[in-house]
């Protein structure tokens, strides 16, 4: 019998797999998913760099933390490192909504 675990494993696998999917197509062709956040990315190959980024980071955490079936204690420093790379992912396609250039900042006028 499946347990809760494995489905969430199954699941946490599914997703992290069309992540990446999703994030390749970016960064080979430019192409983004339709819709209205699609508007606001001006750059689709960074925004899929952060979103592989993203997918690798959570699916280490994932796999690497609360769905590791062997819970082994060693392997939580990993785990936040996971975390650490996600984050770091969600950076970069936040920095893809605003044109490459010289380092311009917004002003308040």
């Amino acid at each position: 019998m499946i347990g809760m675990n494995e489905v969430l494993g199954i699941v946490g696998a599914v997703v992290i797999t069309a992540g990446l999917a999703i994030g390749t197509a970016a960064v080979t062709k430019g192409w983004l998913l339709p819709g209205r956040g699609s508007a606001k990315i001006l750059r689709p190959r960074v925004w899929g760099y952060g979103t592989l980024l993203n997918q690798a980071g959570t699916g280490a955490f994932l796999f690497l933390g609360p769905l590791d079936a062997s819970r082994h204690p060693g392997f939580f420093p990993y785990a936040l490192a996971g975390v650490t790379v996600a984050v770091l992912g969600l950076y970069v396609q936040r920095r893809a909504q605003f044109p490459a250039g010289t380092g311009a900042t917004r002003t308040s006028s």
